[in-house]
């Protein structure tokens, strides 16, 4: 007696097996606007979260290089309550940079009282590095 799967149930496993792996595959960015958008996304979204050392972790290496995460963090502390974020369009000028709008609504806060929702629009850089797109922030 063999302990082999009998061929129907075996390629039932290798059909569910292939249909996994391209699935991965259809969630995984396949242009370089939609690999910036997923990433802006996702920096604004741990920003609006709070989660501050996890957005930090979207800045270009040479900006984390320039910026350390205290002097980062002191500089968006307090003044305004991030209330949503949404990447709008990425344009890529070259290969390499991609400037991402996104649309955000935010209060600002002065002497701990809101002034009310704003809406604005915020350009940012994002550049190819090592094979991943970085925000690329200026101090």
């Amino acid at each position: 007696m063999t302990c082999s799967q009998p061929r129907p149930a075996r390629r039932l496993l290798l059909a569910a097996a292939a249909a996994a792996l391209l699935a991965g595959c259809a969630s995984t960015p396949s242009t370089p606007e939609q690999a910036v958008a997923a990433r802006a996304n996702a920096r604004w979204q741990a920003q609006i979260a709070g989660d501050f050392e996890k957005a930090y972790g979207y800045l270009s290496p040479a900006s984390r290089a320039l910026t350390p995460y205290t002097v980062w963090r002191g500089g968006i502390r307090g003044f305004t309550n991030w209330k949503s974020a949404e990447v709008v369009s990425v344009t890529c000028e070259t290969s390499e940079k991609c400037i991402a709008r996104v649309k955000v609504v935010h209060e600002p806060v002065m002497l701990r009282r809101s002034l009310g929702s704003i809406d604005s629009a915020v350009d940012e850089t994002w550049l190819l590095d090592g094979g991943e797109w970085w925000f690329f922030h200026t101090p």
